[in-house]
């Protein structure tokens, strides 16, 4: 039987008595919950739709990097690549990065979009079936998501998916860029969250669009990371303004991940402002 969780309301006072309250009594998060994300259960399906803005080849990297770091060790999750939408543009490839950051946990939904819905939409059955909630994060529109929630919904006919699956999305192009109907279903039918934008700070969530690119020689030597972020760095070159968008930032060497913000939204983060605060936290060592 499939058990219902209270509403956003009682989570959302839940995490922040978890986050603020009665530290000096030694209360805090405990090791399997992070921000709104429970390790125990939950699954993250992260949507990429790499076209045609090279950040999220970057955005692939970042969110590869939380990955690996020990807080978030125990995350059930799913990558999805070419989960985009109507806007121009050519889509940009990049299945090593896919494998650098996330091994085998991912799906090309250019390549096949019918067997990267289902593929998602077994596991987040299976997640759903087992007491957990399944959070989407869109890097890109929401096309892929209304495809792969609707298979969802078609299988299991008696779940409040406006309880169980949450969308979070930071862009306000992404979401012109969605098919409108698919917008309007993922609204509808999942608890649909939209945040500050990722690419200004000051707003809410960390600024992840930084032209100050000093990092890029300490990752290059980073033992575990080097591999995965010299992939991002290259193809975010050899693409920015030939794939339909010349992103001004990745033009000068800087960082732009700011999609990562769902993510640091998701697993709690956001006291991060900067892309010099995301790597002290996650690529320090």
């Amino acid at each position: 039987m499939l058990v219902i969780k209270s509403s956003r309301l009682m989570t959302t006072l839940l995490l922040l008595f978890v986050s603020y309250g009665a530290k000096a009594d030694g209360f805090g998060p405990t090791q399997a919950v992070n921000g709104l994300f429970n390790q125990e259960q939950d699954l993250l399906i992260a949507n990429f739709d790499s076209k045609p803005d090279p950040d999220d080849l970057q955005a692939v990297a970042a969110l590869g990097t939380m990955l690996q770091h020990e807080s978030l060790s125990n995350v059930n999750y799913l990558a999805v690549a070419g989960a985009y939408g109507v806007q121009d543009g050519s889509y940009i490839p990049s299945p090593k990065l896919f494998k650098l950051a996330f091994g085998k946990r991912w799906v090309d939904a250019h390549g096949d979009r019918e067997a990267a819905v289902q593929a998602a939409s077994e596991l987040a059955q299976k997640t759903l079936q087992q007491g957990g909630d399944v959070w989407l994060q869109e890097a890109g529109q929401s096309d892929f998501s209304a495809a792969l929630v609707k298979s969802i919904r078609a299988a299991l006919p008696k779940l409040n998916s406006k309880q169980r699956i949450h969308t979070v999305q930071h862009s306000t192009w992404n979401e012109n860029a969605t098919t409108p109907e698919d917008l309007l279903y993922v609204r509808e039918y999942t608890d649909y969250s939209k945040i500050p934008d990722g690419n200004g700070g000051g707003n809410g969530t960390p600024s992840f669009n930084n032209k100050d690119g000093q990092w890029w020689s300490r990752l290059a030597e980073h033992k575990a990371l080097a591999p995965l972020w010299i992939e991002a760095k290259r193809l975010s070159d050899e693409n920015n303004g030939h794939a339909g968008y010349d992103n001004p930032t990745i033009a000068v060497g800087g960082f732009d991940f700011s999609d990562t913000v769902e993510a640091t939204w998701i697993f709690g983060f956001n006291q991060l402002e900067t892309t010099d605060d995301f790597f002290k936290k996650f690529a320090a060592h």
